[in-house]
C-alpha cells in the first residue's frame, strides 16, 4: 500500500473517490469535483488499480487538498471504499465512485444550505447514462421520499441508486459491511438513514455512467451474490420483522425473475 498525504486540516466536505483501472472515468469524476463553486473540501482518492496510471496522474496534479492511497496488492472493492472512509476528516462525507460525477456545479453549496437546517443525511437523485443516452427517471418524488422515510423498504428495491447520492455528517460515519457484495450499498443506506433526520433533494443529481467494462456487475454472479447476501442479512437483522419481510420478497422476486413487475408497481 502506498499513501500520499497532502491535506492536514479539516474541511467542510470530504469527497471520497474510489477508483479502479480506468483513468478516463477517474478524470471525469475528479473534474466534476473541481468545478464545484464551493471550495472548502478535501478529496480522498483510494485506488485499487493493478497499474500506476491513476497514481501517476494524481502525482502530477500537485493538489494540496488531495490525499491518495494505492492498495498494492488490491484490497477488493468494499475494503477500498472503507479505506477512504477511514481517511475522511471533513464535517460532511460523500463517496463518489469513478463512474459518477456531480451534475450541478453548486451541488456542494446546495448541500451546505440543507445541512445548516439540521439534517443528518441528505439523499439526491441519480441520472443513469448507458452509451451516452440518459435513461428516464424510474421512481417518482413521492416514492423516493416514502422509501427514504422507511429505509427497511430499500431491501425490497434500491430506489436510491449509487452511494454518491447519500451524503452524511461524519459523526454518523459507518463503514460498508465487507461480507456483502450485491446488497452492500443498500445495507449501508439502511444503517445511515435509520433514526436520522433525513431529507430527499429532488433538484440535485449524480450522473452515473454504467456502460464500462470494469463495473462490479460484470465481475460477480449477481443472483448468487444476492442469495448469499440475503442469508447474511437475515442473521444480521433477525429481530427486524419488516426488513426480513422485504428480504424474503426480494429473494422470491429474484428467484422467479419478477423484478420488472415489482419496479412497475413501485413506479405507480
Amino acid at each position: 500500500m502506498r499513501l500520499l498525504v497532502k491535506n492536514n486540516w479539516m474541511k467542510t466536505f470530504t469527497i471520497v473517490l474510489p477508483t479502479y483501472n480506468n483513468l478516463d472515468l477517474f478524470k471525469s469524476a475528479y473534474s466534476s469535483v473541481c468545478k464545484q463553486d464551493f471550495k472548502d473540501y478535501e478529496i480522498v482518492v483510494v485506488d485499487d488499480s493493478t497499474d500506476s496510471s491513476i497514481e501517476d496522474y494524481v502525482s502530477s496534479l500537485n493538489n494540496p487538498v488531495l490525499t491518495y492511497r494505492h492498495h498494492i496488492p488490491s484490497a477488493g472493492a468494499v475494503n477500498n471504499w472503507n479505506s477512504g472512509l477511514q481517511l475522511a476528516s471533513g464535517k460532511y462525507v460523500v463517496v463518489v465512485h469513478h463512474d459518477e460525477a456531480f451534475e450541478e456545479d453548486n451541488y456542494l453549496t446546495s448541500l451546505t444550505v440543507q445541512f445548516q437546517k439540521g439534517y443528518d443525511v441528505l439523499v439526491t437523485r441519480v441520472k443513469v447514462f448507458n452509451g451516452g443516452i440518459l435513461k428516464p427517471n424510474v421512481f417518482s418524488q413521492a416514492v423516493m421520499k416514502f422509501f427514504i422515510g422507511c429505509p427497511s423498504l430499500l431491501f425490497l428495491c434500491n430506489v436510491i441508486g449509487p452511494c454518491s447520492c447519500v451524503i452524511f455528517k461524519r459523526e454518523h460515519l459507518i463503514e460498508f459491511d465487507n461480507r456483502l457484495n450485491w446488497l452492500v450499498d443498500v445495507d449501508w443506506y439502511y444503517r445511515l438513514l435509520k433514526g436520522k433526520r433525513r431529507k430527499f433533494l429532488n433538484h440535485l443529481h449524480i450522473n452515473s455512467f454504467n456502460d464500462h467494462e470494469d463495473k462490479i456487475t460484470n465481475q460477480i454472479d449477481v443472483k448468487q451474490s444476492e442469495v448469499k447476501d440475503i442469508a447474511i442479512l437475515n442473521i444480521k437483522y433477525k429481530y427486524h420483522l419488516l426488513l426480513r419481510c422485504c428480504l424474503f420478497i426480494n429473494k422470491m422476486v429474484m428467484l422467479y425473475d419478477l423484478k420488472g413487475i415489482i419496479k412497475k408497481l413501485i413506479r405507480k
